[in-house]
């Protein structure tokens, strides 16, 4: 075992993410950590036992991670000196005559640190004769970051006494970290040196100006010995590679449904438009947009798992499903979208998955377009967020179960009810309600009680009444409904259920869960 300790001084973390400068990198990314490494084998001369180290480091695995949360502070722009230069300008420099100095605007992402401590581990990792030169190299490393991020790093052969939240699997990737690979120190070696810089000057100069032979001779000499520019290594270079925060698993004997309790979950965030929130009312429309953008970005021969048709019929196995995250269920709620979540079968395959991140990956780059709802950004999951909507525990109850349960979304008919006494037509429902459960339950020892109702127990969710009604293929309109499920047993959700389980609506929330 090997584990790197990073302890942050200030309690306070400067990094910019390379994907949105505005935003801090948290947890710091293992290439960022190997980076500083690298920078503090070169500031301190050629060492050849550090270099053996550095080359054994970069060819492990990704590492797992403990981060702790963050609190981003509110990002402020600075303008500072750039480089001195000659010619006229607002701001010469007054001990040298000739010389200007303009300033420009800078900002620097900086977070605080619930705790101060970071630890890299492999698990698996035998350093042997390495351990003695990491630890010394640990030592000499002063920053993560930007230059005010002042750290200590140390080495250690024992497991820290946190446990990791963060776990490399790219087949249930949420974020992607960049890590290092091997061949990184040596090509660090050569971006950084200056003498190569010159070089790759040098000859970039004889080819533009040179004789035509001289041109020639110049042109061969950069393809053979640079082969790419000498650029300074950009960290979105770096390999990346999936990692998924650690979820508990559901305690033995609670008892899930077909979906997998882990959701994909995203924050929606106005970039244009005339409404500060989405009602939860307007779930179809989002729902539907979304699932149209996502299908759109997968292009053709989509998997039934993904596109939920098999054929030019409606696939009758489980597939993925869209789900609107809103603010209800506290004294406060005004019943809007803060996010969005996907929930996917147990048994989606990696190769699927994979798929599925990378088409919404770009989504949140291109953001959604509701129409006259307006146009939205889907912004990647955060560990860290302050809404508790957006956290998964709240939607599934994972990993204790609970056994009452209540729709946000109005449950949707997905049989025809006949009874005309409203008692009976009552239970007929309650009947329908619990054969939906059936349909999506993963033990059938684990039955449930329904009571029908027009309104959800949820403040800030409108009456059944006020959501817009699917429409069936003929034209026609489905009726719906709120009720609350009570089982005989704790349940891991999600729990969704009826004909719209798929586009958001069917969506219950367990009723202990708090915030």
């Amino acid at each position: 075992m090997l584990t790197l300790g990073i302890r942050y001084l200030t309690g306070c973390v400067v990094a910019s993410d390379v994907a949105d400068r505005r935003h801090v990198e948290w947890p710091p990314h293992p290439g960022r950590v190997f980076m500083a490494l690298a920078a503090a084998h070169f500031e301190a001369g050629e060492n050849g036992l550090e270099r053996a180290a550095l080359e054994w480091l970069e060819a492990l695995p990704a590492p797992q991670i403990y981060a702790p949360q963050q609190t981003e502070r509110p990002v402020v722009t600075h303008y500072v000196p750039v480089n001195d230069k000659v010619g006229p300008s607002k701001a010469p420099l007054q001990s040298a005559a000739g010389l200007t100095r303009t300033r420009q605007p800078r900002s620097f992402a900086r977070a605080w640190l619930e705790d101060d401590t970071v630890y890299l581990i492999w698990p698996d990792a035998q350093p042997e004769s390495h351990f003695n030169v990491l630890e010394r190299l640990c030592g000499t490393v002063t920053r993560i970051g930007h230059s005010a991020s002042l750290v200590q790093m140390w080495a250690s052969l024992s497991a820290p006494e946190k446990s990791t939240n963060w776990l490399p699997d790219e087949t249930r990737a949420t974020d992607r970290f960049r890590v290092p690979v091997a061949g990184l120190l040596r090509y660090l070696e050569r971006q950084f040196n200056q003498e190569t810089v010159n070089r790759y000057c040098e000859l970039k100069v004889a080819e533009a100006d040179g004789s035509e032979k001289e041109k020639k001779a110049a042109k061969s000499k950069l393809k053979e010995e640079f082969g790419q520019p000498p650029i300074r290594l950009r960290p979105e270079l770096s390999l990346s590679y999936g990692y998924a925060p650690r979820e508990k698993e559901p305690e033995p004997g609670v008892s899930g449904t077909v979906f997998d309790p882990r959701l994909l979950i995203f924050e929606l965030r106005r970039k244009d438009g005339p409404y500060r929130h989405l009602d939860v009312a307007a779930t179809l429309q989002l729902t539907g947009r979304f699932r149209e953008a996502l299908l759109k970005q997968l292009g053709t021969d989509i998997p039934e798992v993904l596109s939920g048709h098999s054929g030019s019929a409606r696939s009758e196995r489980p597939h993925v499903a869209f789900l609107p995250l809103p603010f209800v269920g506290h004294e406060h709620a005004h019943g809007g979208i803060l996010g969005v979540g996907l929930a996917v079968p147990h048994d989606l395959a990696a190769g699927d998955r994979q798929r599925l991140l990378q088409g919404l990956a770009a989504i949140c780059c291109e953001g959604l377009k509701l129409g006259a709802l307006g146009c939205w950004d889907i912004l990647p999951p955060d560990a860290n967020s302050s809404f508790v909507t957006l956290r998964n525990r709240v939607w599934t109850a994972a990993p204790t179960g609970a056994r009452q349960w209540a729709t946000v979304t109005p449950y949707v008919h997905d049989r025809h009810v006949k009874a005309k006494d409203k008692a009976a037509y009552q239970r007929e429902l309650a009947e329908a309600v619990g054969e939906s459960w059936a349909r999506v339950r993963q033990s059938p020892d684990v039955r449930v009680e329904v009571v029908i109702t027009p309104v959800s127990p949820y403040l800030g969710v409108p009456a059944s009444h006020q959501f817009p009604r699917l429409a069936r293929k003929n034209g026609s309109e489905c009726r719906h409904t709120h009720a609350i499920l009570i089982f005989n047993c704790p349940v891991v959700g999600p729990v969704l259920l009826g004909a719209g389980r798929f586009r958001g609506y069917g969506l219950c929330r367990p009723l202990e869960a708090k915030g």
